[in-house]
Protein backbone atom coordinates (compact mmCIF):
# COMPACT_ATOMS: atom_id res chain seq x y z
CA UNK A 1 0.00 0.00 0.00
CA UNK A 2 2.87 2.17 0.79
CA UNK A 3 4.39 1.53 -2.51
CA UNK A 4 1.03 3.00 -4.29
CA UNK A 5 1.24 6.06 -1.80
CA UNK A 6 4.59 7.26 -3.11
CA UNK A 7 3.41 6.42 -6.65
CA UNK A 8 0.59 8.40 -6.08
CA UNK A 9 2.22 11.22 -5.07
CA UNK A 10 5.39 10.82 -7.51
CA UNK A 11 2.60 11.51 -10.79
CA UNK A 12 1.02 14.26 -8.70
CA UNK A 13 4.44 16.21 -8.54
CA UNK A 14 4.89 15.40 -12.23
CA UNK A 15 1.83 17.27 -13.72
CA UNK A 16 2.65 20.66 -14.82
CA UNK A 17 2.93 23.70 -12.65
CA UNK A 18 1.40 25.58 -16.05
CA UNK A 19 -2.09 23.23 -15.49
CA UNK A 20 -2.14 23.40 -11.31
CA UNK A 21 -2.31 27.13 -11.69
CA UNK A 22 -4.82 27.45 -14.60
CA UNK A 23 -4.50 28.60 -18.06
CA UNK A 24 -7.71 30.78 -18.06
CA UNK A 25 -6.30 32.86 -14.95
CA UNK A 26 -2.45 32.72 -16.61
CA UNK A 27 -3.90 34.02 -19.92
CA UNK A 28 -6.14 36.88 -18.35
CA UNK A 29 -3.72 37.76 -16.09
CA UNK A 30 -1.09 38.17 -19.18
CA UNK A 31 -3.40 40.00 -21.01
CA UNK A 32 -2.71 38.03 -24.24
CA UNK A 33 -3.51 34.41 -25.88
CA UNK A 34 -0.65 33.15 -27.94
CA UNK A 35 -2.07 30.85 -30.96
CA UNK A 36 -0.35 28.58 -33.33
CA UNK A 37 -1.60 29.00 -36.60
CA UNK A 38 -1.32 26.44 -39.84
CA UNK A 39 1.08 27.85 -42.51
CA UNK A 40 -0.53 29.19 -46.09
CA UNK A 41 -3.42 26.81 -45.77
CA UNK A 42 -6.14 28.48 -47.57
CA UNK A 43 -9.23 29.72 -45.77
CA UNK A 44 -8.30 28.63 -42.37
CA UNK A 45 -4.77 30.63 -42.36
CA UNK A 46 -3.31 33.00 -45.04
CA UNK A 47 -0.87 36.05 -45.45
CA UNK A 48 -1.54 38.97 -47.21
CA UNK A 49 0.84 42.40 -47.25
CA UNK A 50 1.91 41.17 -44.18
CA UNK A 51 -1.39 40.72 -42.87
CA UNK A 52 -2.97 37.39 -41.49
CA UNK A 53 -6.48 36.41 -41.80
CA UNK A 54 -8.68 33.16 -42.37
CA UNK A 55 -11.07 31.48 -40.97
CA UNK A 56 -9.04 30.27 -37.41
CA UNK A 57 -7.91 33.58 -37.57
CA UNK A 58 -11.25 35.00 -37.04
CA UNK A 59 -11.77 32.15 -34.40
CA UNK A 60 -9.30 32.81 -32.60
CA UNK A 61 -10.01 36.68 -32.29
CA UNK A 62 -13.25 35.51 -31.04
CA UNK A 63 -12.07 33.28 -28.40
CA UNK A 64 -9.77 36.41 -27.37
CA UNK A 65 -12.41 38.63 -26.75
CA UNK A 66 -14.35 36.48 -24.88
CA UNK A 67 -11.39 36.17 -22.58
CA UNK A 68 -10.88 39.64 -23.14
CA UNK A 69 -6.84 39.64 -23.83
CA UNK A 70 -5.19 39.92 -26.79
CA UNK A 71 -4.34 37.70 -29.39
CA UNK A 72 -0.49 36.83 -30.71
CA UNK A 73 0.01 34.59 -33.33
CA UNK A 74 2.92 31.87 -34.13
CA UNK A 75 3.41 30.20 -37.47
CA UNK A 76 5.62 27.21 -37.28
CA UNK A 77 8.08 26.70 -40.31
CA UNK A 78 6.77 22.86 -40.85
CA UNK A 79 3.44 21.36 -38.74
CA UNK A 80 5.03 18.78 -37.42
CA UNK A 81 6.30 21.54 -34.88
CA UNK A 82 2.75 22.47 -33.67
CA UNK A 83 2.53 20.29 -30.87
CA UNK A 84 6.17 20.58 -29.48
CA UNK A 85 5.98 24.19 -29.85
CA UNK A 86 2.52 24.08 -27.42
CA UNK A 87 3.93 21.98 -25.46
CA UNK A 88 6.69 23.36 -24.67
CA UNK A 89 4.94 26.89 -23.57
CA UNK A 90 5.17 28.36 -27.17
CA UNK A 91 1.81 28.70 -27.41
CA UNK A 92 -1.37 28.57 -25.58
CA UNK A 93 -3.42 26.49 -27.93
CA UNK A 94 -2.85 24.95 -31.54
CA UNK A 95 -6.19 26.63 -33.91
CA UNK A 96 -4.56 25.17 -36.95
CA UNK A 97 -7.03 22.81 -39.09
CA UNK A 98 -5.55 20.00 -37.09
CA UNK A 99 -6.97 16.86 -37.31
CA UNK A 100 -8.13 14.89 -34.38
CA UNK A 101 -6.01 11.40 -33.99
CA UNK A 102 -5.27 8.90 -31.11
CA UNK A 103 -1.82 9.28 -31.64
CA UNK A 104 -2.23 13.13 -31.00
CA UNK A 105 -4.15 12.87 -28.29
CA UNK A 106 -1.81 11.16 -26.34
CA UNK A 107 0.47 14.57 -26.30
CA UNK A 108 -2.56 17.02 -26.18
CA UNK A 109 -6.03 17.86 -25.09
CA UNK A 110 -8.13 17.97 -27.76
CA UNK A 111 -11.62 20.16 -28.16
CA UNK A 112 -14.76 18.81 -29.83
CA UNK A 113 -14.59 19.39 -33.58
CA UNK A 114 -15.58 22.21 -35.07
CA UNK A 115 -14.91 21.29 -38.91
CA UNK A 116 -15.48 17.90 -40.54
CA UNK A 117 -13.49 17.05 -43.97
CA UNK A 118 -12.29 14.19 -45.86
CA UNK A 119 -8.84 13.46 -47.79
CA UNK A 120 -8.75 14.66 -51.49
CA UNK A 121 -6.40 15.55 -54.18
CA UNK A 122 -5.11 17.78 -56.62
CA UNK A 123 -3.97 15.69 -59.65
CA UNK A 124 -2.57 16.82 -63.66
CA UNK A 125 -6.02 15.51 -65.81
CA UNK A 126 -3.60 13.77 -68.11
CA UNK A 127 -2.97 11.12 -65.43
CA UNK A 128 -6.58 10.01 -64.65
CA UNK A 129 -9.25 8.67 -66.52
CA UNK A 130 -12.25 11.46 -67.46
CA UNK A 131 -14.11 10.38 -64.88
CA UNK A 132 -11.76 10.38 -61.63
CA UNK A 133 -13.73 11.97 -58.61
CA UNK A 134 -12.22 10.48 -55.76
CA UNK A 135 -8.49 10.23 -53.60
CA UNK A 136 -8.60 6.61 -54.49
CA UNK A 137 -8.46 7.14 -58.01
CA UNK A 138 -4.44 8.27 -57.57
CA UNK A 139 -4.28 4.20 -56.88
CA UNK A 140 -4.61 3.81 -60.84
CA UNK A 141 -1.46 5.97 -61.68
CA UNK A 142 1.51 3.65 -62.20
CA UNK A 143 4.65 5.44 -60.63
CA UNK A 144 2.80 8.40 -59.51
CA UNK A 145 4.64 11.04 -57.97
CA UNK A 146 3.18 12.47 -54.70
CA UNK A 147 3.61 15.49 -52.70
CA UNK A 148 2.52 15.73 -49.31
CA UNK A 149 2.69 18.01 -46.38
CA UNK A 150 5.26 16.65 -43.97
CA UNK A 151 4.07 16.10 -40.63
CA UNK A 152 0.35 15.70 -41.09
CA UNK A 153 -2.35 13.27 -41.28
CA UNK A 154 -2.12 13.64 -45.43
CA UNK A 155 1.13 12.40 -45.10
CA UNK A 156 0.35 9.34 -42.68
CA UNK A 157 -2.59 8.06 -44.77
CA UNK A 158 -0.57 8.68 -48.34
CA UNK A 159 2.41 6.25 -46.62
CA UNK A 160 -0.22 3.50 -45.98
CA UNK A 161 -1.33 3.60 -49.94
CA UNK A 162 1.53 4.70 -51.75
CA UNK A 163 5.42 3.17 -51.66
CA UNK A 164 8.31 5.86 -49.58
CA UNK A 165 9.85 5.83 -53.09
CA UNK A 166 6.14 7.46 -54.56
CA UNK A 167 6.27 10.52 -51.99
CA UNK A 168 7.71 13.79 -51.55
CA UNK A 169 7.13 15.85 -48.33
CA UNK A 170 6.61 19.69 -48.73
CA UNK A 171 6.14 22.24 -45.89
CA UNK A 172 3.24 23.67 -46.69
CA UNK A 173 0.00 22.14 -48.47
CA UNK A 174 0.59 25.10 -51.09
CA UNK A 175 3.45 24.29 -52.16
CA UNK A 176 2.80 20.58 -53.15
CA UNK A 177 0.16 22.32 -54.84
CA UNK A 178 2.36 24.43 -56.91
CA UNK A 179 4.58 21.50 -57.61
CA UNK A 180 1.62 20.12 -59.30
CA UNK A 181 1.19 23.00 -61.65
CA UNK A 182 5.05 22.94 -62.67
CA UNK A 183 4.76 19.14 -63.40
CA UNK A 184 7.14 18.51 -60.52
CA UNK A 185 4.79 15.79 -58.89
CA UNK A 186 1.82 14.06 -61.00
CA UNK A 187 -0.77 15.16 -57.83
CA UNK A 188 -0.77 16.13 -54.31
CA UNK A 189 -2.94 15.43 -51.47
CA UNK A 190 -4.75 17.16 -48.57
CA UNK A 191 -7.88 17.80 -46.64
CA UNK A 192 -11.27 19.05 -49.04
CA UNK A 193 -11.40 21.95 -48.33
CA UNK A 194 -7.87 23.27 -49.25
CA UNK A 195 -8.46 21.19 -52.47
CA UNK A 196 -11.69 23.20 -53.56
CA UNK A 197 -10.63 26.14 -52.44
CA UNK A 198 -7.60 25.98 -54.50
CA UNK A 199 -9.36 24.74 -57.11
CA UNK A 200 -11.70 27.40 -57.43
CA UNK A 201 -9.34 30.13 -56.27
CA UNK A 202 -6.69 28.66 -59.61
CA UNK A 203 -9.16 28.54 -62.67
CA UNK A 204 -6.56 29.27 -65.02
CA UNK A 205 -5.23 25.88 -64.26
CA UNK A 206 -8.77 23.92 -64.89
CA UNK A 207 -7.87 22.42 -68.03
CA UNK A 208 -4.91 20.79 -66.54
CA UNK A 209 -5.54 19.95 -62.97
CA UNK A 210 -8.39 18.59 -61.62
CA UNK A 211 -9.68 18.34 -58.00
CA UNK A 212 -10.77 14.65 -56.72
CA UNK A 213 -13.08 15.68 -54.05
CA UNK A 214 -15.31 12.79 -53.49
CA UNK A 215 -15.85 11.67 -49.62
CA UNK A 216 -13.55 9.29 -48.85
CA UNK A 217 -12.82 9.45 -45.44
CA UNK A 218 -14.31 11.30 -42.08
CA UNK A 219 -11.77 13.37 -40.24
CA UNK A 220 -12.37 16.40 -37.92
CA UNK A 221 -10.53 19.26 -37.03
CA UNK A 222 -10.38 20.37 -33.35
CA UNK A 223 -8.39 23.08 -30.95
CA UNK A 224 -5.68 21.44 -29.30
CA UNK A 225 -4.24 22.34 -25.64
CA UNK A 226 -1.59 21.24 -22.77
CA UNK A 227 -2.78 18.25 -20.94
CA UNK A 228 -4.03 19.36 -16.88
CA UNK A 229 -6.00 21.94 -17.19
CA UNK A 230 -10.25 20.79 -17.46
CA UNK A 231 -11.34 24.32 -16.69
CA UNK A 232 -9.73 25.52 -20.52
CA UNK A 233 -11.11 22.49 -22.00
CA UNK A 234 -14.28 22.95 -20.80
CA UNK A 235 -14.52 26.62 -22.07
CA UNK A 236 -13.22 25.54 -25.10
CA UNK A 237 -16.17 22.99 -25.91
CA UNK A 238 -18.54 25.36 -24.96
CA UNK A 239 -17.03 28.02 -27.20
CA UNK A 240 -17.07 25.23 -29.92
CA UNK A 241 -21.07 24.82 -29.45
CA UNK A 242 -21.64 28.18 -29.41
CA UNK A 243 -20.02 28.99 -32.61
CA UNK A 244 -22.66 26.42 -33.90
CA UNK A 245 -25.26 27.01 -32.40
CA UNK A 246 -25.43 30.81 -32.96
CA UNK A 247 -24.56 30.77 -36.62
CA UNK A 248 -20.70 32.21 -36.35
CA UNK A 249 -19.34 29.01 -37.90
CA UNK A 250 -21.70 29.48 -40.74
CA UNK A 251 -21.38 32.49 -41.88
CA UNK A 252 -17.46 32.33 -41.67
CA UNK A 253 -17.58 29.27 -43.73
CA UNK A 254 -20.07 30.94 -46.16
CA UNK A 255 -17.31 34.03 -46.44
CA UNK A 256 -14.30 31.54 -47.21
CA UNK A 257 -15.79 28.90 -48.85
CA UNK A 258 -19.11 30.93 -50.52
CA UNK A 259 -18.57 34.58 -51.26
CA UNK A 260 -14.14 34.07 -51.34
CA UNK A 261 -14.31 37.97 -51.23
CA UNK A 262 -10.56 37.23 -49.16
CA UNK A 263 -9.32 35.72 -52.77
CA UNK A 264 -9.04 39.56 -54.47
CA UNK A 265 -6.78 42.02 -54.03
CA UNK A 266 -4.19 42.55 -51.08
CA UNK A 267 -6.05 40.66 -47.98
CA UNK A 268 -8.07 41.59 -45.61
CA UNK A 269 -7.82 43.91 -42.37
CA UNK A 270 -7.34 41.87 -39.42
CA UNK A 271 -10.49 42.51 -37.44
CA UNK A 272 -12.06 41.44 -34.09
CA UNK A 273 -15.45 39.67 -34.80
CA UNK A 274 -18.09 40.36 -32.86
CA UNK A 275 -21.21 37.97 -31.61
CA UNK A 276 -23.74 40.18 -32.15
CA UNK A 277 -22.44 40.86 -35.06
CA UNK A 278 -22.21 37.39 -36.13
CA UNK A 279 -26.11 37.29 -34.50
CA UNK A 280 -27.33 40.56 -36.25
CA UNK A 281 -26.29 38.35 -40.13
CA UNK A 282 -27.33 35.75 -38.95
CA UNK A 283 -30.92 37.36 -38.45
CA UNK A 284 -30.63 39.09 -41.52
CA UNK A 285 -29.80 35.85 -43.39
CA UNK A 286 -32.93 33.83 -42.31
CA UNK A 287 -34.75 36.72 -42.66
CA UNK A 288 -34.27 36.83 -46.42
CA UNK A 289 -34.72 32.74 -46.94
CA UNK A 290 -37.96 33.34 -45.33
CA UNK A 291 -39.05 35.78 -47.40
CA UNK A 292 -37.61 33.78 -50.18
CA UNK A 293 -39.98 31.21 -49.16
CA UNK A 294 -42.89 33.07 -49.04
CA UNK A 295 -42.35 34.41 -52.84
CA UNK A 296 -42.15 30.51 -54.37
CA UNK A 297 -45.11 29.23 -52.31
CA UNK A 298 -47.08 32.63 -53.92
CA UNK A 299 -45.33 32.19 -57.50
CA UNK A 300 -47.00 28.73 -57.06
CA UNK A 301 -50.58 30.40 -56.36
CA UNK A 302 -50.66 32.66 -59.79
CA UNK A 303 -49.51 35.04 -62.00
CA UNK A 304 -50.85 37.67 -60.01
CA UNK A 305 -47.43 37.55 -58.08
CA UNK A 306 -45.16 40.07 -58.50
Amino acid sequence: MKRYACLFFAILFLIPVIGQTGEIERIQKAGVITVSLNRDYPPFSMQKSGTIFGLDVDLANLLASHLNVEVKFIRPETYDQQIPKLVAGEADIIMAAMTRTLQRALLVNFSDPYFEVSQAALVRRDKVPAGANAYFDLLGIKNIRLGVKAGTTHEEFARQLFPATAIKLYPTAAAAAEAVVRGDIDAMVADSPFVRVWHNTHVEHYTSISALLDPVTREFYAFAIRKGDQDFLNLLNVFVDEIKTDGTLDLLVQEYFGQMNWAEGTGQKATRPKRAEFLKNRFIIEKKARIEERRKAFQGNGDNYE
